[in-house]
């Protein structure tokens, strides 16, 4: 009966799910940004792991994956220049 709960309770999901982290050692922190949803991201080497479980008790997973390479400390302004939400980035 409980299994049953679990499969309908986005609340139950939501905490077996981190549980089952949990166990397994995987570092995650659960964090809402969806409207529909609450977030858990996970972090295993060379992978980052963001998996919604929505209010309708649907769990969404996306994977990111590690390109494989390490760049220098150049590589911050590039990534500052296409992802800051000023429209300037002549604030140097």
């Amino acid at each position: 009966m409980a299994e049953d709960a679990t499969a309908t309770n986005p609340l139950k999901k939501l905490l077996a799910l981190s549980d089952q982290l949990k166990d397994a050692g995987i570092h995650h922190d659960v964090t809402r940004y969806r409207e529909d949803g609450v977030s858990i991201i996970a972090n295993v080497p060379g992978e980052r792991w963001e998996i919604d479980v929505l209010d309708d008790g649907e769990i969404v997973v996306e994977v990111y994956k590690s390109q494989g390479g390490c760049r220098g400390e150049e590589a911050l302004k590039d990534l500052f220049e296409r992802h800051s939400d000023n429209d300037n980035n002549d604030n140097e």
